[in-house]
């Protein structure tokens, strides 16, 4: 009985000590645990980085400006200064943008010169205008597949099938084409074999038999919401300070009461629906100008930087005074153009192909009333990915005879359809933290915010 108590004793000790084994395995996880503690620290000091810079009202200045944002701000957080730092703006003009255009060395000029004065939300965007010639699209040096923009300067056959694929190719990588041309009605009516199938599948145009009515005005259609085709372009042209230059010496003038004005500055020419107005830039920091028709060479108003003013019926801020010898004027509605749709019978009687109204910026008048189908000036087209744009040619009588606000209105176009998305590739390093930023200096702009933080091990 003895020897049998013993070896119950033992066979219970083995029970036991099984018991608390299996009971400090359930009480001590030996299991690894991924927490992606490292990712999450990551994203919280993205966020800080950001909320803090918009905080101190840096966050515009720096979204477009990596070393500011790396030697005044970066430095000084010990959270993220021995990080590797990555920004990106998505859904606005980056500093540098890229235009081919398939025109003439005036042309392109043209386009140059317009580009060159733009500010955006008082930001410098540094545009490279370059040559191309259809079905080859010049990438102007980017260093991407594609330039930001295209320009079509007068009417070409885009039907051949290389070009079709180039230009359908280009609109699917979010880049936008202007058209500026004088389209023949018999080529986008539905009539016979030699439609260009390339006006109505890119610009999505079509054309009507009706006749021109006796309108010597282009108005433009005020778009209903945000979401139509031509809401952007309106929106640029009445809000994108012009700016115009003063290229002459201003020493003295006139006003029209008699009062002379020593002006010790420069002055210039704002050319809008077919006239000159003279403008001086004086050294007390405001602008006068002459409104008068015909000019008298006497200055009628004098303006302060941030105030609104009348030429003719037609309304405008003064956004900026940059002396000596630039303003940075704004348009405001209802600014009307001279007609400049109707070239003759034959040409540019359009309409979208789908009769969708929303697509139209500038309008003569109606087609049908009823329907609500405009005559339109200008015509786009296109998706989320790309969109494009037509434009009746304005230049037809010569450049030298276009006026202050056909550049605005070019210039309107563009940034209205550009590629904004477009940036170099890189590998993704580290947590990326989205941001959305809001800037409203001139006009509204609502972009995103891409912070990449990581380590360099």
């Amino acid at each position: 009985m003895e020897i049998m108590k013993g070896q119950v004793s033992i066979i219970e000790a083995i029970v036991a000590s099984i018991a608390l084994f299996i009971a400090f395995n359930m009480i001590i996880n030996t299991g690894v645990y991924q927490t992606n503690w490292k990712e999450a620290v990551g994203s919280m000091n993205g966020r800080d980085v950001l909320v803090t810079a918009d905080r101190l009202g840096k966050l515009y200045d720096y979204s477009f400006s990596l070393s500011a944002f790396n030697s005044e701000f970066i430095s000084k957080l010990d959270s993220v200064n021995d990080s590797i730092i990555r920004l990106d703006a998505v859904g606005t003009p980056g500093n540098v943008a890229y235009v081919a255009c398939d025109c003439t060395n005036d042309q392109m000029n043209y386009v140059q010169g317009i580009l060159n004065s733009v500010k955006f939300n008082n930001r410098q965007i540094s545009f490279t205008v370059c040559s191309t010639a259809l079905p080859a699209i010049n990438t102007c040096g980017s260093g991407a597949k594609y330039p930001n923009a295209l320009v079509i300067w007068g009417y070409k056959d885009l039907t051949p099938q290389d070009t079709m694929n180039n230009l359908t190719d280009f609109i699917n990588n979010n880049n936008g084409i202007i058209e500026i041309a004088d389209i023949p009605n018999a080529k986008v009516d539905g009539i016979g074999t030699d439609d260009d199938v390339a006006q109505k599948l890119i610009f999505g145009l079509k054309s009507t038999s009706d006749t021109f009515p006796s309108i010597t005005q282009d108005n433009f259609l005020t778009p209903q919401d945000a979401y139509q085709a031509a809401y952007q372009a309106y929106k640029a042209f009445y809000h994108l300070p012009y700016t115009a230059t003063a290229t002459g010496k201003g020493n003295s003038f006139k006003m029209e009461g008699g009062q002379q004005i020593t002006c010790n500055g420069n002055t210039g020419n704002f050319n809008i629906q077919n006239n000159n107005f003279q403008f001086w830039i004086c050294s007390d920091g405001k602008a006068y100008f002459d409104t008068s028709i015909p000019q008298n060479n006497k200055a009628d108003i004098v303006i302060s930087q941030g105030q609104s003013f009348l030429i003719g019926s037609s309304n405008f801020t003064m956004n900026y005074i940059d002396t000596p010898d630039k303003i940075r004027v704004s348009f405001k509605p209802a600014y009307p153009f001279n007609d400049f749709v109707v070239a003759d019978e034959s040409h540019n009687k359009l309409l979208p192909i789908d009769d969708d109204k929303g697509k139209g910026l500038l309008s003569m008048g109606f087609w049908d009333i009823n329907l609500q189908k405009p005559i339109s000036a200008v015509i786009f087209n296109g998706t989320d990915s790309g969109k494009t744009a037509w434009v009746a040619d304005f230049s037809r009588t010569g450049l030298a005879n276009t006026g202050d606000d056909h550049r605005q209105l070019l210039s309107s176009l563009i940034f209205s359809v550009m590629n904004k998305n477009q940036k170099q590739k890189f590998q993704q390093i580290g947590q990326v933290t989205s941001y959305i930023n809001v800037n409203n200096t001139d006009i509204l702009d609502i972009y995103r915010i891409d912070l990449s933080v990581g380590k360099p091990f």
